[in-house]
């Protein structure tokens, strides 16, 4: 998946060919245009538009017209204005949330700075949305550090995984009765791939966002007393019994101050993807006939005659 792609999740080539004069515009956002030379400033390849098929076109002028509305959208709402500086210190050293999609164009085939600087663009629009957006959540930034800590917090959790809520609180019992956590969990956990009981992620780190194991596991990895055996919880098609050995989470001034450095992943695409959403269905967007059709799901371009 190209740098685009992965940061969008989401034209003929004869137009890039043949456009000129007033045909230079290949679409409008918002009355916005965006230009032939706005789109093949993203690749190398539009030097050569023989080479370049029509789905990467139009992917690409896609990119361009999101873009163009979700800035629209902060502006108008929220006040945001992404200046100059503000896109420099972001590709010179941007978040490690970011390092996969804003590198240097050397590590991605066919990529120019300019579509480097789409990508950092779009996310300081984002984390500008997001903080925003999330410090007019009900209670704010204080009920997430109280009553939602899950949504701030990773830990380093053990589980013991079982089929049934009998079987977990047997379990349990063992535990407070002082047998060893691991060997209980070399003897009757269902998961015994992760060594002791450990979850981590593909790097092999212990301190991870739980919300993908629901919301009771995810509340009780945030809660629990640290090294004291905690459950039964419901977990995917069965019970768990865990522990929690180390906890990180914000204060309240951390996250405040940078909402996007603490908030779980999941939490923030449950707090900008409605929105982002209707940003882009609320523009006006209209795409040269000779590229497409804007989708009315607002997911990108249709090609001429669909």
């Amino acid at each position: 998946m190209t740098l685009l792609r992965r940061l969008i999740l989401l034209i003929p080539i004869a137009v890039l060919a043949a456009a000129c004069s007033s045909a230079d515009t290949l679409a409008t956002v918002n009355d916005s245009a965006i230009n032939r030379a706005d789109l093949t400033a993203l690749r190398s390849s539009y030097e050569n538009p023989a080479t370049v098929d029509a789905e990467t076109l139009r992917s690409d002028l896609s990119l361009l017209i999101v873009l163009e509305a979700l800035s629209t959208a902060a502006t108008e709402e929220f006040g945001v204005e992404i200046t100059e500086a503000d896109i420099a210190e972001r590709l010179a050293n941007p978040p490690e949330r970011y390092a996969e999609v804003i590198a240097p164009p050397g590590e991605f085939a066919d990529i120019t700075e300019q579509a480097v600087r789409a990508s950092a663009i779009q996310s300081l629009v984002r984390d500008a949305v997001v903080s925003e957006l999330a410090a007019q959540q009900p209670g704010g930034f204080e009920a997430m550090i109280n009553q939602t800590p899950q949504d701030v917090t990773r830990a380093c959790v053990r589980h013991i995984a079982t089929g049934s809520i009998g079987e977990a609180t047997q379990v349990l019992e063992r535990l407070e009765a002082g047998e060893d956590f691991v060997e209980v969990a070399a003897e009757v956990s269902l998961d015994q791939i992760s060594p002791g009981g450990l979850i981590t992620n593909e790097d092999g780190e212990c301190l991870v966002w739980f919300g993908r194991a629901g919301e009771d596991f995810a509340y009780l990895a945030a809660t629990a007393p640290l090294n004291e055996p905690a459950g039964p919880v419901v977990s995917g098609d069965g019970w768990d019994v865990i522990v929690v050995t180390q906890r990180q989470a914000p204060s309240l001034a951390e996250l405040t101050a940078d909402p996007m450095q603490y908030l779980a992943p999941d939490r923030i695409s449950a707090i900008y993807t409605p929105w982002a959403n209707d940003a882009i269905r609320d523009a006006t967007i209209d795409v040269s006939p000779t590229v497409g059709r804007w989708s009315e799901a607002g997911v990108g371009i249709a090609p001429p005659g669909e």
